[in-house]
């Protein structure tokens, strides 16, 4: 758990414009001050995680900040963070440096005004990090101390005004920490040194500022190691936490995304829908990548903090610069999800969801085969679910609507057709494939484009070699290619190149032992050859089924005796099921009962065979 909390304290150090790793600084000192002042490890934990979820809350009033001072909250905080708001001289240079002169001040209800806000504010940044404690599953302790994050030791701080020890003992040694590594940030360690003395016994716990200003020097060096990360895992105080379970980790994922997502109201609950949506066109289009593209769709927008909620909230063109900020938010979300090992393959593919396939995205412009199947499925997912929510410059579009204007991006067809699919929308909107090729030849073109054989095509795809060889010459023909390298320029540019991610990469790593082991790939096989072979006696949907048609339950040995009537499905089934069960041995994998298709289809191939 503190590896994944302590990149994801990041966050938090981006929606207040401070250095990104402030918070695990600030970790690291706290924890250490906590250490010397001679807690014990239970109280210890409490500090640690107290200190990195300090501020995990404070993208809930960017909205309300941004409306009041001007559309910057990120400066707003990152200046008013600098000063001692109870010193009337520092509070009213601070609020002149927004532009905020004395017509504007008495519009505000004059310095009571300002505190009300701040007090509001304060409230919901606190509440909204509490909620993320408990998701967490972390003590009462550490939630009291999120709860007094903008509590102070001489009682002039907000939301109630504690002061003393009322104030939770976790969130006095986290506010030493944010103040020691803050000013060591902006002046260094003197700077940091005084600050800590002058605000002590005002802001700060006198007592705690004291073992601070017993060895300044010695505790700045401990909050910044080489690996910041990595010492902020190390320095848990024990028992170290572990998520209680797939469930529990992706919930706090989901918090987390929330908590990103109040950003602006515009966005609100926007990260959840995503990753459901991407998650269900997983299902459909590659099964293997639906637990990933769940996690970094919940993740995917964690970026968006790091851009002023006045340009997420403008209704007009964005101005070059504002526009240059927005494209590099899926960048910081890499960034940040880079910091944990748990988390950094998900952020391989949330970073991904604004490219497209013909280059022209962003942050990075990548595109074609670059882009595996769980990035598009993503970037499909967001495109499709944004359309259907408001926006400050367009009102939310209608689903058809919205599918339409899917299926015209430059997005890969395989992934825009299973959202639409998962969405309960038609697919009919997608446009035509280039040079006249129809579905079956873009797959083989894209096998054809990576160097497989014909003979592998016709393992890949279960039809007959010779039909292969058909494809192949009209796919060369309506190309205007004769080479492979030809053929796969020709897919790069028009964004048809094949995509490669976790699933695909399994496969081709154990291909030699099995073409057909990937257990999901059975029910695309059958699919696909009934289509095939079958449409024209039993209909085009026979093995789709109607989304009208309620789903019968477990599929039965009759249900596929009366899908299946292909004779040369049956054969490749019985060809590779024998193999594929000893490749998944080889490879530590078990096929489950829960794998319908491929129980079933080996059931009936031994009784054909």
């Amino acid at each position: 758990m503190a590896g994944v909390v302590a990149a994801l304290s990041v966050v938090s150090d981006l929606a207040r414009g401070h250095p990104p790793g402030e918070a695990m600084r600030a970790c690291l000192l706290a924890t250490e001050l906590a250490r010397r002042a001679g807690l014990d490890e239970g109280r210890q934990g409490e500090v640690y995680y107290g200190t990195l979820m300090r501020f995990a809350g404070c993208a809930a009033t960017s909205h309300e900040i941004a409306a009041v001072f001007g559309g910057d909250d990120i400066v707003v905080r990152a200046r008013g963070d600098l000063i001692d708001p109870a010193e009337p001289g520092e509070a009213l240079e601070f609020l002149a440096g927004l532009g905020v002169d004395a017509a504007r001040l008495q519009a505000l209800g004059g310095p009571a005004g300002v505190g009300r806000l701040k007090a509001e504010g304060a409230r919901a940044d606190c509440e909204v990090g509490a909620d993320l404690t408990a998701r967490l599953g972390l003590p009462d302790a550490v939630r009291w101390a999120v709860l007094d994050s903008f509590e102070r030791f001489d009682g002039h701080g907000v939301p109630a005004g504690r002061d003393g020890a009322e104030v939770a003992e976790a969130s006095r040694f986290a506010a030493v920490g944010y103040a020691a590594v803050m000013f060591d940030a902006v002046g260094g360690g003197d700077v940091a040194a005084r600050t800590v003395a002058r605000w002590s016994g005002r802001a700060l716990d006198p007592e705690i500022a004291a073992v601070f200003a017993d060895a300044p020097g010695e505790l700045l060096a401990v909050s910044s190691p080489d690996g910041l990360w990595a010492a902020v895992v190390d320095a848990e105080p024990g028992p170290r936490r572990t998520f209680r379970d797939e469930a529990a980790f992706d919930e706090a994922l989901a918090g987390f995304g929330d908590a990103a997502d109040l950003k602006s109201p515009w966005f609100t609950g926007h990260s959840r829908g995503v990753a459901a949506l991407a998650r269900a066109a997983a299902g459909l289009a590659s099964p293997a990548d639906a637990t990933a593209v769940y996690r970094a769709g919940l993740l995917h927008d964690l970026g968006r903090v790091a851009v002023a909620a006045g340009v997420w909230e403008r209704p007009g063109l964005l101005r070059a610069e504002e526009w240059e900020q927005v494209r590099l938010h899926p960048y910081h979300t890499g960034r940040i999800l880079a910091r944990s090992a748990v988390l950094a393959p998900l952020g391989l593919i949330a970073c991904r969801h604004h490219e497209r396939v013909n280059g022209s995205g962003y942050p990075a412009g990548i595109g074609g085969a670059e882009l595996d199947m769980a990035a598009c499925l993503l970037a499909a997912a967001d495109v499709f679910h944004a359309l259907g929510e408001a926006r400050p410059h367009r009102p939310a579009l209608k689903p058809a609507e919205a599918a339409r204007v899917l299926a015209s991006l430059p997005l890969d067809r395989a992934a825009v057709r299973a959202v639409l699919d998962a969405a309960g929308t038609s697919s009919a909107v997608l446009p035509s494939l280039p040079a006249g090729l129809t579905e079956r030849e873009l797959d083989v073109l894209r096998l054809l484009a990576v160097g497989r054989t014909k003979p592998q095509i016709a393992a890949d795809l279960v039809i007959s070699q010779s039909t292969v060889h058909t494809h192949t010459v009209h796919i060369y023909t309506k190309c205007g290619v004769s080479t492979r390298a030809g053929l796969a320029m020709f897919a790069m540019r028009h964004g048809l190149a094949a995509r490669t991610g976790p699933a695909v990469a399994n496969k081709a790593r154990r291909d030699e032992h099995a073409p057909l082991l990937e257990v999901p790939r059975w029910e695309g096989v059958l699919r696909s050859q009934f289509r095939g072979h079958g449409a024209g006696r039993r209909g085009p949907d026979a093995l789709t089924r109607s989304r009208s048609t309620p789903d019968p339950g477990p599929w039965t040995g009759q249900h596929l005796q009366g899908w299946i009537t292909s004779q040369n499905v049956l054969q490749a089934v019985a060809r590779h099921i024998g193999t594929a069960q000893a490749a998944a041995r080889q490879a530590g994998i078990t096929l489950t009962p829960g794998d319908r298709v491929n129980l079933l289809a080996r059931e009936q191939a031994a009784k054909s065979a």
